[in-house]
């Protein structure tokens, strides 16, 4: 945050001077990290992104974490061909035969361009994204026959092959067969599911964490500015209107800070060239921040509902036995589910994941009971008595949702729309706006580097600089003193240490820009380290460590006893809302009203 303010502050300081960024990203997660750092990366590119909250704090750290082509992508171009030509019924896709054709032409491209964006993440990003095997399940009641499921991924996995060849890096094994029931409780014997017709393992990619993978883009990016060509990241300072002005040749911006910060304005206006419009759910409400707003609906939404549960057999099991560190995945008839083991802070846990389900509004964002019932119900179906979880085991619980590119009527069913990202164009008076829908945590480095040619073509044309050619495919992330002490994924990580616990809360302060008690505890993964086992082995949280955090928080930012207390309501808030159907909600709702006179933060010498 300090680099926040002292950018803000030169911002201030520069707004008489004429400089002019080459585009103005307004968007702070994946998408937005994406365009910085490509731009970042053509040596002599001026940009500057804005979040109205914490980097990567909303859709894209509410992720199921998955670094992958997708296999659903590949199993939907096939359906939609298979309707083109009138081989398949589907009531629920409403599509002409040009539109499904398009489809699915686009979901095979993003597929096979997956791939290569997996590799390309592996290689530049230290152990950020890293592999993981996963197992699918074929039933009697699965969308596909076996034998579709069996062509199909060995499809997906010819694809991994070539794009290894193509640099040179063989990455992943083939996959393997079980043709059977047997042979898949064979290689995975804390399966109890007897109706299962037989599997297919291949393997795919996993970012330890999607907040932490955006964190450290940005970051790359803004190091690599210079004082001529500068690359500006500011989070907690929101993108506020925007207007063009055709004398001067570019927009004029108006930023609004959300930080605290009594000698700075609440506002300041810089100069852009293009404007990236990266906001995600709130695309539409970020573009009509102008005096002529055109009221399209550019995006639908699609939800989706992450559930994370351990307990000490399961903790304990993980880490004995590699044979069932793998993704499970089940093919079902409707929604499909992805079941991974995780390391993260010193323990194993399952993160259970939904995938499509419509939704409208996108600030009121909560899990509902019916789909942790369905997750917890898919995964226990699978594995026998001692690997089942149920509400006592659930540690973390939070809901996120996809912006899906809409068309012109805006009321396009979400299973119709491609899950290929979209770039779309605007004019706004004589200057160019970019929308930027659909971007998933994989392709974020494609999706960037994409608007960064859409960019680079626009001021040719205009003739006002030539960029240089994009390089983040060979980029790799820089990394920050002390990194990998505190990467969250070590095997080595110290679980129970007070000392190191505030530490790592001080690198976050540092290098991370942690900024808010909530958004360091839930979207960074720290509340893995107050997640401990009961007597019966079942899963709860060390109060003491949490208020070991805010306190080292508060002490860190300067935070007084107000503050701290109003950083924990906002934490429990969300955690409560989110925990509402699982048993340690209650139990810190408890810890809250037992805390109202905020001892523990007395006891560290904070107010």
């Amino acid at each position: 945050m300090a680099d926040v303010v002292r950018q803000y502050r030169e911002l201030v300081e520069e707004s008489g001077s004429g400089f002019v960024h080459d585009t103005l990203i307004a968007g702070g997660g994946a998408a937005g990290a994406g365009v910085l750092r490509d731009l970042a990366s053509r040596g002599n590119a001026s940009a500057i992104l804005v979040d109205r909250g914490a980097f990567g704090g909303e859709t894209s750290s509410k992720t199921g974490k998955a670094i992958h082509p997708g296999i659903r992508y590949l199993r939907m171009g096939f359906h939609r061909l298979l309707l083109a030509f009138g081989l398949r019924k589907d009531p629920k896709i409403q599509q002409s035969f040009t539109e499904n054709l398009r489809s699915a032409w686009l979901d095979l491209k993003l597929v096979w361009y997956g791939t290569r964006e997996r590799r390309i993440l592996i290689d530049t990003t230290g152990t950020t994204v890293e592999e993981i095997p996963n197992v699918v399940f074929v039933f009697p009641d699965s969308p596909e026959k076996k034998w579709a499921v069996f062509f199909g991924i060995t499809l997906y996995d010819l694809f991994t092959t070539v794009w290894a060849w193509s640099g040179l890096a063989p990455r992943f094994g083939k996959v393997r067969l079980f043709l059977n029931g047997r042979s898949v409780h064979r290689e995975l014997p804390h399966l109890a599911a007897e109706h299962v017709l037989g599997g297919i393992e291949y393997w795919d990619g996993k970012a330890n964490n999607d907040k932490i993978l955006v964190l450290k883009a940005i970051r790359d990016a803004y190091y690599r500015g210079t004082a001529a060509h500068p690359i500006r990241a500011l989070c907690h300072v929101e993108f506020d209107s925007y207007e063009w002005r055709p004398e001067e040749g570019c927009f004029l911006v108006t930023l609004a800070r959300r930080f605290d910060h009594d000698e700075l304005p609440e506002k300041v206006t810089v100069k852009a060239r293009t404007i990236t419009n990266a906001a995600g759910p709130w695309l539409d409400r970020t573009r009509n921040r102008t005096a002529r707003p055109d009221g399209r609906t550019s995006v639908v939404y699609s939800r989706g509902t992450h559930l994370e549960a351990t307990n000490r057999f399961i903790h304990e099991s993980l880490a004995r036995d590699p044979r069932f560190q793998v993704g499970l995945v089940p093919l079902n008839p409707e929604r499909q589910h992805y079941l991974r083991p995780f390391h993260q802070n010193g323990i194993w846990y399952i993160q259970l994941t939904t995938t499509d389900r419509a939704h409208t509004d996108p600030d009121l964002v909560a899990p509902v009971e019916d789909e942790v019932e369905e997750l917890l119900h898919s995964y226990n179906e699978l594995v026998e008595d001692r690997w089942k979880i149920d509400r006592r085991d659930v540690f973390n619980v939070f809901c996120g949702i996809r912006p899906l590119a809409a068309n012109e009527s805006g009321t396009i069913a979400v299973k119709d729309i491609s899950r290929m990202f979209r770039i779309n164009r605007h004019e706004r008076g004589g200057g160019l706006v970019l929308d930027l829908i659909n971007v998933k945590l994989t392709e974020f480095r494609w999706a960037g580097r994409e608007v960064g040619e859409s960019i680079a073509r626009e001021l040719r044309r205009r003739g006002v600089k030539n960029l240089g050619p994009s390089t983040t495919h060979r980029m790799a992330l820089r990394p920050v003193a002390g990194e990998e002490r505190f990467a969250i994924h070590r095997a080595d990580h110290p679980r129970g240490d007070l000392e190191f616990i505030r530490a790592k809360v001080r690198h976050y302060v540092d290098y991370q820009a942690a900024y808010s008690y909530a958004d360091y505890l839930l979207n960074t993964g720290a509340i893995r380290d107050a997640v401990v086992f009961d007597a019966e082995g079942r899963c709860d949280v060390d109060r003491a460590v949490l208020d070991l955090v805010l306190a080292e928080m508060g002490s860190l930012l300067g935070w007084d006893q107000a503050r701290c207390r109003r950083e924990w309501e906002l934490f429990a808030e969300v955690y409560e809302r989110n925990m509402a159907f699982c048993d340690l909600g209650d139990r810190l709702r408890d810890h809250r009203r037992d805390g109202d006179d905020v001892r523990a933060y007395n006891a560290s010498g904070i107010g």
